[in-house]
């Protein structure tokens, strides 16, 4: 439809009596800035909408005052402003520049590439407000850092199709009204019309202005330099108004200087450097008198809690065969995993490494510059046949880089598998797709087990070595539908997504949970019956531990990758061997320690690569220090350990938080203005700790001549 021009106004017309009066200007402005005033109105409605329905934005934080929250949903609206105008911008400029030409053509093509730009803007902006719903963060840098460094058909792997299919919808629907039909319809009414339109959309612009400028006023006095922590109404504004407040955020966060790397401390009294030798020479310290040839199974659960076994106080018999093992086993009842996602945790228990590397996301590169010494290279240099069976893809986060597949004699994860993987949804075909892909999808953990098994077989009189990464306890929780659910119904009639389901369903997710988890003990009881069979028990040194646990809302989220809460980061470490005596051991302990205290089991020296400790023989250390990281879009924190007590940093906010792990390990109430000696003191260990590890991760030179630094406490 072509437009209609605007009438010019009538001579004589009052606003003609003086040049200095602005209607004329705004007159001919109208046209122009009628259909952006429209489409401002239109997504400002939607903006509050959502605002008022999501669970966890700013108008619904009850930590800021009512009239704080409205003061930064209207901030969040006059931020959609200028956004409209980027994206209008452009449009028209494209538009203008295909005018010369078929007039037909001209008009189509500016149509679709209006569309294009404005479909583009849209989309972005629905799939931050679904993130939101679904995790409680919008996207932003490193949100799409992480998705350019994982996979992106193993990222899609776990979002929920109908989710995904809603997203393209409403971006198609929103694209053809604000793109189309609006410009449409704007261009068709009388000129008073658009006048009237025109003179609404500033005026709320303008009235949400004030609003939002006395917001930042009142409410936000508090500092929040990059130094020092935000106010809560800060922490509100740049994290929960919206995608475009959020992005404006995150821009400016760009530029502030960045985090490190510190320069290593010369204080050899705090900090341990070792140099690098050789595995030669390494195996010549070894006594062969002392050396024991026993086997070793580490067998990885996903997402295991300790409260799901009955040795750490659980209540039902979830994971039986586990819970016999314990029986027989050192329990250690206060270990903890050094990341709360799976790309960090999950070399930890086989390098005795820190996985903080950088201030950023950090994904392994193709051969690494850093030394890194795992338990299966100095086996195998010893004469073990080694293996690893994972569930899981291991390209996710660049780990097969991690990895030194040359000093394995097997080495079997999803990508390689030939047979079935599963894939955690099945709709219209994506599901089929993905398992075709083969980058992405996981293996039902009776297969990596009956190939782990097989391979056991193949072993003759060698000892072996094989880790085990068991994967159906991953969120959803899917297992076989003919394998019986002892905790929850078989079919349910709500979604399980990643950090989303009914927080009134959460009793039904967690028996769903317990099912998976039920389902891998059966695995895992095969496993042992088979070594018992083959008559290599007695000779097997067995370890159990989760590679994280699961948040169930305890908190505010659910699953895993977020806030260090115990829930999440508190897991069930478990250690069986011939000749070791069992019982409950509460010593502060790490996965990090599995490698130096499996040397001490087998007689080994331990490898100065280790950045644990061994934890027989050793008195135990109630002040010890134990460190943790998140890097992912859903949380940038840092925590330690120590005295009872732990302290946790968000390393977005500056923010940090004390609890008492004593007397509230449920972590429910703060004691961070109680205690600020304590803050004082842990914070400084932290930051300590965590300038040895960017600083050395960041000089190559140093990494060619040592090991990673250990910190004493």
């Amino acid at each position: 439809m072509a437009k209609r021009k605007a009438p010019r106004p009538p001579v004589g017309h009052r606003h003609a009596v003086t040049p200095l009066d602005p209607a004329p200007f705004f007159d001919r402005l109208v046209p122009r800035f009628a259909p952006l005033a429209v489409v401002w109105i239109l997504l400002a409605v939607i903006e509050l909408s959502l605002s008022a329905l999501i669970a966890g934005t700013a108008l619904n934080n009850a930590q800021i005052p009512l009239t704080a929250a409205i003061t930064l949903a209207a901030y969040s609206l006059v931020a959609l402003f200028p956004a409209i105008c980027a994206v209008a911008l452009p449009a028209w400029l494209v538009s203008r520049a295909v005018r010369w030409g078929d007039p037909r053509i001209a008009l189509w093509g500016s149509r679709v590439i209006r569309a294009i730009v404005v479909g583009s803007a849209i989309l972005l902006y629905i799939s931050s407000w679904a993130l939101f719903w679904n995790t409680g963060v919008f996207l932003d840098r490193q949100a799409f850092a992480f998705l350019a460094a994982m996979n992106p058909v193993q990222v899609f792997h776990w979002i929920y199709p109908p989710l995904a299919i809603g997203v393209i919808a409403a971006t198609l629907v929103a694209t053809l009204v604000l793109a189309q039909l609006v410009p449409s319809w704007v261009s068709g009414r009388p000129f008073g019309t658009q006048r009237r339109l025109a003179i609404a959309g500033t005026g709320g612009i303008v009235v949400c202005g004030l609003m939002a400028l006395i917001g930042g006023l009142t409410f936000g006095a508090e500092t929040d330099q990059a130094d020092q922590p935000k106010s809560a109404y800060a922490v509100s504004r740049d994290g929960q108004s919206g995608p475009l407040v959020h992005a404006v955020a995150d821009v400016r966060r760009s530029f502030r200087p960045p985090e490190g790397p510190a320069v290593a401390s010369n204080d050899t009294g705090r900090v341990i450097r070792r140099p690098i030798i050789s595995m030669d020479e390494y195996v010549a310290r070894v006594s062969q008198t002392d050396f024991k040839r026993r086997n070793v199974v580490m067998v990885q659960i996903e997402s295991l809690r300790s409260d799901q076994l009955r040795i750490y106080g659980g209540t039902r018999d979830v994971m039986p065969a586990v819970d016999a093992l314990a029986r027989e086993s050192r329990v250690f009842t206060n270990a903890y995993i050094q990341a709360s996602h799976s790309n960090y945790q999950d070399l930890v228990p086989l390098s005795s490494h820190y996985p903080l590397r950088s201030t950023d996301m950090y994904e392994y590169p193709p051969n690494p510059t850093y030394p890194r010494v795992l338990i299966y290279d100095v086996l195998k240099a010893l004469g073990y046949r080694t293996a690893v069976f994972s569930s899981q893809n291991e390209r996710w986060g660049g780990m097969l880089n991690y990895h030194r597949p040359e000093n394995l004699d097997r080495f079997f994860h999803a990508e390689t598998f030939s047979g079935p993987t599963i894939t955690q949804w099945e709709d219209m075909g994506f599901a089929a797709w993905v398992r075709e892909t083969k980058g992405a999808g996981s293996v039902d953990d009776q297969y990596t087990m009956s190939e782990a098994i097989k391979w056991i077989d193949s072993v003759s009189s060698e000892p072996f070595f094989v880790h085990m990464n068991l994967q159906s306890s991953h969120v959803p929780y899917v297992v076989p539908q003919d394998f019986p659910r002892r905790f929850s119904p078989k079919e349910i009639d709500f979604a399980i997504m990643w950090g989303k389901f009914p927080i009134e369903k959460t009793d039904i997710v967690k028996g769903r949970y317990a099912d998976s988890l039920s389902y891998e003990d059966t695995q895992i009881a095969r496993l042992f019956e088979h070594l018992k069979r083959r008559g290599v028990w007695d000779n097997t040194i067995v370890v159990i531990g989760g590679d994280n646990g699961e948040a169930f809302y305890e908190h505010g989220f659910a699953a895993h990758a977020s806030s260090l809460f115990n829930e999440v980061v508190k897991v069930p470490m478990i250690i069986r061997a011939p000749g070791l005596a069992p019982g409950l051991d509460n010593r502060p302990a790490m996965l990090l320690d599995v490698p130096p205290s499996l040397f001490q089991l087998l007689g080994l020296p331990p490898h100065p690569s280790f950045q644990g400790i061994g934890l027989f023989d050793t008195e135990p250390d109630a002040n010890r220090s134990l460190y943790m990281i998140v890097q992912t879009p859903a949380a940038f924190q840092s925590a330690i350990v120590r005295s009872g007590f732990k302290l946790l940093h968000n390393e977005l906010d500056g923010r940090y938080y004390l609890w008492d792990q004593v007397n509230d390990p449920g972590e429910r109430k703060p004691v961070t203005a109680s205690r600020p000696d304590l803050v004082e003191d842990l914070s400084a260990r932290l930051r300590f700790w965590r300038s040895e590890q960017l600083s050395y991760y960041a000089d190559v030179p140093r990494q060619r001549r040592e090991y990673p630094p250990v910190v004493k406490d």
